[in-house]
């Protein structure tokens, strides 16, 4: 159970971008779990959070490695800025039409529209209005990342987006899709619990399946280990009852025949007794 528990923490840190060795979370684990065969939730998310408060240098090497990568694009738009100080001349396209001559039926070409202009950089990191025909659309460098959706997706410490994670609702209705493709039937408190502890960050529904139905697996796992023991419980109970209860009847018989077998000893030694007072009846007298 704790190589699972531990295993879980390093994936759930992992997907946030922090490498942590399995040893040392099973350390913490042990520290901080009062049950290692059952932690709760909350020292989970505790032992989560100790790695993730820590984790001070790994901020920095970030911070440090965004400032090279800053610097190095810097030098290269410089260099290319520089390059291309000059503007590229247009290039203009004709565009073709016919046009028959009247009188002898002759076709020839006639060269009409407006010229296509090709973009140029300038030194602000931004590319000029693409021109073609009378439709022009400004396309900035930092365009690309103005216009995500923040809405679903998330950054975490290393810059990168990441997906955001799936609703409880959602989660909750995966968890009962899933149990029942798999013949399982679980109430409402199982299925939230299963989806409360299932942590969901990507977005590839596949995946999230294979999460789901890994967790639901578990969850039986841990509901069949319950019911064995409960079940050996309840065997060694039944025998410990029925033990004492055959030693009581057979201390009970063993009393009841001791105690016949005394009284017919006595009603025995009582029989002789009489007998012989009864013989001394007649007895002849001694000669004198």
């Amino acid at each position: 159970m704790l190589n699972k528990v531990a295993t879980r923490i390093q994936s759930r840190l992992s997907r946030k971008g922090l490498k942590v060795v399995l040893g040392e979370i099973k350390d913490q684990c042990i520290k901080t779990f009062q049950n290692i065969e059952n932690p709760t939730k909350v020292e989970i998310n505790a032992v989560t959070d100790y790695f993730m408060n820590n984790a001070t240098k790994l901020t920095v090497i970030t911070e440090d490695i965004e400032a090279v990568t800053t610097n190095e694009a810097a030098t290269e738009l410089e260099t290319l800025t520089n390059n291309n100080s000059d503007e590229l001349e247009p290039e203009t396209t004709p565009e073709t039409s016919i046009c028959v001559d009247d009188e002898n039926g002759n076709i020839s070409p006639t060269l009409t529209g407006e010229p296509e202009t090709l973009g140029t950089v300038d030194s602000a990191n931004e590319v000029n209005t693409l021109t073609t025909g009378n439709n022009s659309h400004p396309v900035t460098a930092d365009q690309d990342t103005e216009n995500l959706p923040q809405s679903q997706h998330q950054v975490d410490r290393t810059g990168w987006y990441q997906p955001a994670p799936l609703a409880n609702t959602t989660k909750s209705e995966l968890v009962t899709s899933t149990a029942q493709g798999l013949g399982v039937v679980l109430n409402e408190a199982e299925i939230e619990l299963i989806a409360t502890n299932v942590n969901c960050s990507s977005d590839d529904l596949q995946e999230t399946l294979e999460e789901i139905k890994g967790a639901i697996i578990a969850f039986i796992k841990h509901r069949i280990a319950n019911n064995s023991k409960k079940i050996d419980d309840t065997l060694n109970e039944i025998v410990e009852v029925a033990t004492d209860g055959f030693n009581q009847n057979s201390q009970q018989l063993t009393d009841g025949l001791r105690n016949i077998n005394q009284q017919l000893q006595q009603q025995s030694k009582d029989f002789k007794s009489k007998v012989k007072s009864r013989l001394k009846c007649f007895q002849l007298p001694e000669a004198s």
